[in-house]
C-alpha cells in the first residue's frame, strides 16, 4: 500500500527547472489525477498498465484569487483525468447480473380499468394505460390476448346488461382499436417472415355490431408475416367480389351469434364457389368458437380457433397441408 502511494508523490516532487540565484519553488502536492489513478488500481486489484500511473502534469489548481486559469485547469482535469479514471474504476468492478422485472399478470382489475378509461376517459387515457403496462414489463402478446380481447368481451357483456349503452361501447371499442393499431405499428419492424407470400381475407359476419375481434386477428396475422385484407363491415356481395378478384390462401370469418350460423354456412359455400383459389382454407372464429365446439362443421369451414394466436398457427398448418397435397 505504501509503495502504491509513493509513486505519485515521487513524480509530483520532481523539482522544477531553476537557475542559479533563483528561489526554487516548493514541489506541488499530488494532483487529483495521481490520487484517482492510485485509487482505481487499488479498487481493481490489477496492476496499472504501462504509463497508466502518470500523465503530464497540468499544474495544481491553486485556489487563490490571482489564479486566472483556475476554471480552465479544473475543467481540463475533469474532462481529461477524472472522467476517464471513474470509467476505468467502473469497468474493472465485477458487475452483478440484473434480472429482468417479472411481467405483470393481467387480472380482471386491469381489464375493468382499461374498459373504464376507454369509455369514460379522454382519447389518450386507454393508450397511456397500455403503454404504462408495457413499460412495466408486459409483452404485446399479453396486452393483445389477456387485456384487449377480454376488455372488448367485457364491454359487450355490460352492453347486454344495459350497464353501457350502444354509444359508450362504440366509443370504447373504437379506442381499443386505436390502441391495437398503435401497438401493431410499433411491432411491425419485428414481424417475422414465417408466412411469406401467404394472403388472408378476414371479415365479420355481415351486419355484426362490434368487430374488434376480427381486427385483432388481422394484427396477429400481419405480425406473423401474412398479407392481410381486413373487411369487418363488408357485405356478402363485397366479400364474394374480393375473393373472386384476388387470390387468397385463407378466408376467415368471425361469428358472434348462434343465430347467424345457417347464414354463415350458406355464405361460406358461396365464397368457396366464387374464390379464385378453388382450394382456399376457410376458418371461423369469434365468440361462438368458444361456445360451440363443432362450429367449423356447422358452418362448413375447414378449421376454427378461439384466439387469434391459435388461428395463425391453424392457418399456417392448414395452408401448408394444402400446398403439399397439391
Amino acid at each position: 500500500m505504501a509503495k502504491r502511494q509513493q509513486a505519485p508523490r515521487d513524480i509530483a516532487a520532481a523539482p522544477r527547472g531553476s537557475t542559479k540565484g533563483e528561489v526554487t519553488c516548493p514541489a506541488d502536492p499530488p494532483t487529483l489525477a495521481n490520487v484517482l489513478n492510485v485509487r482505481s488500481v487499488e479498487a481493481s486489484g490489477k496492476p496499472a498498465l504501462p504509463g497508466d500511473d502518470w500523465r503530464p502534469a497540468l499544474g495544481s489548481p491553486h485556489l487563490v484569487s490571482t489564479n486566472s486559469a483556475q476554471d480552465l485547469q479544473l475543467s481540463r482535469i475533469v474532462e481529461l483525468e477524472i472522467i476517464p479514471r471513474l470509467m476505468l474504476m467502473h469497468s474493472t468492478q465485477p458487475t452483478r447480473e440484473r434480472r429482468p422485472l417479472p411481467a405483470p399478470t393481467m387480472t380482471d382489475e386491469h381489464v375493468h380499468t382499461l374498459a373504464r378509461l376507454a369509455v369514460e376517459g379522454d382519447a389518450d387515457s386507454a393508450s397511456s394505460y397500455v403503454r404504462a403496462l408495457l413499460d412495466a414489463g408486459a409483452s404485446q402478446e399479453q396486452v393483445f390476448l389477456d387485456l384487449l380481447a377480454p376488455c372488448a368481451r367485457w364491454m359487450g357483456e355490460l352492453w347486454e346488461q344495459d350497464r353501457f349503452d350502444f354509444s359508450q361501447v362504440t366509443i370504447g371499442l373504437w379506442r381499443l382499436q386505436r390502441v391495437l393499431h398503435e401497438q401493431g405499428r410499433r411491432s411491425a419492424q419485428f414481424s417475422h417472415s414465417g408466412a411469406d407470400g401467404l394472403r388472408a381475407l378476414l371479415a365479420a359476419v355481415p351486419g355484426a355490431q362490434h368487430t374488434f375481434g376480427v381486427i385483432m386477428a388481422a394484427e396477429f396475422f400481419s405480425r406473423s408475416g401474412w398479407d392481410v385484407d381486413c373487411e369487418p363491415k363488408a357485405s356478402w356481395t363485397e366479400l364474394r367480389a374480393r375473393l373472386k378478384r384476388n387470390w387468397y390462401d385463407m378466408f376467415g370469418l368471425s361469428v358472434s351469434t348462434s343465430d347467424s350460423i345457417p347464414e354463415v354456412a350458406s355464405g361460406i359455400l358461396d365464397m368457396r364457389e366464387a374464390s379464385a383459389n378453388r382450394d382456399v382454407f376457410v376458418m371461423v372464429g369469434g365468440p361462438m368458437a368458444a361456445q360451440i365446439p363443432d362450429l367449423a362443421q356447422l358452418c362448413g369451414a375447414d378449421s376454427m380457433a378461439c384466439e387469434a394466436s391459435v388461428a395463425v398457427q391453424a392457418a399456417n398448418g392448414g395452408v401448408a397441408r394444402r400446398v403439399k397435397r397439391a
